[in-house]
């Protein structure tokens, strides 16, 4: 499998079920799938009943939650200008009566392991988005490794990615050679007086943080 990053803003969203696994797929689209500066994605929910939390994000969030009998209607009109499928109904006959249609389209679709879309364990702290895939082998180790990442990343690596990013820009201007600039940036994470720094307010630190690479690097 090939781990990809797909920014789905703007983009049509199909979810064939309204319980819990719906919930936790349709929080995940929503919590990651855009970088803020764009629009949401369009997610419509088919199913004959939804979660409080699902109705709540209809009410909030401009999901659509269509009350139906799956059996009763035409997917194939549904499927149509779709950019992503989640079957996840609690009925196993009409989730595979769903994939099956859903196969003869050029969508990319999420279920189990038939589908061509896999949903991983996500770590979204920090503004660092990190996914844990075990290919279907032991979800439960997939959700325990998103523990132990998630503990590793706290108020000081969050501080340095804030900088990173603003020390990217400070030596754009200062030094031309991308190579160089790419060597101090790896500098920076491997020395020791610059995560000292980050004790400090990130602002105080960042200031820190470049008299160093002035002084060592630069």
């Amino acid at each position: 499998m090939l781990p990809l990053y797909v920014k789905v803003s703007d983009k049509r969203i199909i979810v064939f079920g309204g319980g819990s696994v719906a919930e936790r797929k349709i929080r995940q689209i929503l919590e990651t799938g855009t970088d803020g500066s764009d629009g949401q994605p369009v997610i419509e929910v088919y199913s004959l009943d939804f979660t409080p939390r699902i109705e709540e994000l209809c009410e909030k969030e401009g999901l659509r939650c269509l009350q139906c009998d799956l059996w009763d209607q035409n997917v194939e009109a549904l499927l149509k200008d779709a950019f992503l499928i989640l079957i996840c109904t609690s009925d196993i006959t009409l989730n595979e009566h769903l994939f099956t249609v859903a196969a003869k389209h050029d969508v990319l679709i999420n279920y189990k392991d038939k589908g061509n879309v896999f949903m991983s364990s996500v770590v979204n702290k920090g503004g660092m988005l990190i996914s844990i895939s075990t290919g279907g082998k032991g979800p439960a180790m997939a959700r325990y490794m998103k523990g132990k990442i998630a503990s590793l990343i706290g108020e000081k690596e969050e501080k340095m990615l804030y900088i990173q990013t603003h020390l990217r820009d400070y030596l754009k201007e200062k030094i031309k050679d991308e190579g160089q600039r790419k060597e101090i940036l790896n500098y920076v994470l491997s020395d020791s007086d610059c995560w000292a720094a980050l004790d400090e307010p990130v602002d105080i630190a960042q200031q820190h943080i470049i008299r160093i690479v002035e002084d060592r690097y630069a």
